[in-house]
């Protein structure tokens, strides 16, 4: 007699890299500085799109704006992370679940805290045709114009996504 058990990982896979990258952001909020509670509120929310999306496959990534609200619109971006999306990382998955913690607290290191009246949004970056899931709204992103992206790797794995962190920093010059 044979026995076959075959699990379907892929709702796990979604929930723990949606999960995961808002405590990845949530720590990069408490670590550059800012107050965490404006994510803490939304969290419910948060995670149901972000679960949705990546579920879908709509996802295409999740972004921290920083800005600082005493600077006029379209120069007020003082700093941006990015969680993107891969869906192939690990081809047909394993059904291995991980997060590295310290790729996160390293990205906030090298790019510095940022003053306490800054506020900051997420964004979820989203290919065309998503769900829509309440709670969330459209909206635009902030230039990026004077800034230079650095990569620093994937920070969450689960089943075949993976998730990439990225900084970035306004350029010299």
């Amino acid at each position: 007699m044979t026995t076959a058990v075959r699990v379907n990982t892929h709702a796990y896979a979604t929930t723990h890299v949606a999960t995961n990258m808002l405590r990845g952001m949530k720590q990069i909020i408490r670590e550059s500085g800012l107050s965490t509670s404006k994510i803490t509120g939304e969290w419910a929310a948060l995670e149901a799109g972000i679960a949705a999306w990546l579920n879908s496959g709509h996802l295409k990534g999740l972004v921290l704006e920083i800005y600082d609200p005493g600077k006029r619109a379209g120069d007020d971006l003082v700093g941006r992370f990015d969680f993107t999306i891969d869906y192939s990382y690990y081809g047909d998955g394993d059904g291995e679940l991980w997060l590295d913690p310290g790729t996160v607290s390293y990205t906030v290191l090298k790019n510095g805290s940022y003053p306490s009246r800054c506020n900051y949004r997420l964004i979820a970056d989203t290919a065309p045709g998503y769900p829509s899931v309440d709670g969330w709204s459209t909206t635009t992103f902030r230039s990026t114009a004077g800034f230079t992206r650095h990569s620093v790797g994937t920070a969450i794995g689960g089943g075949s996504l993976g998730a990439g962190l990225h900084y970035y920093t306004r350029s010299n010059g």
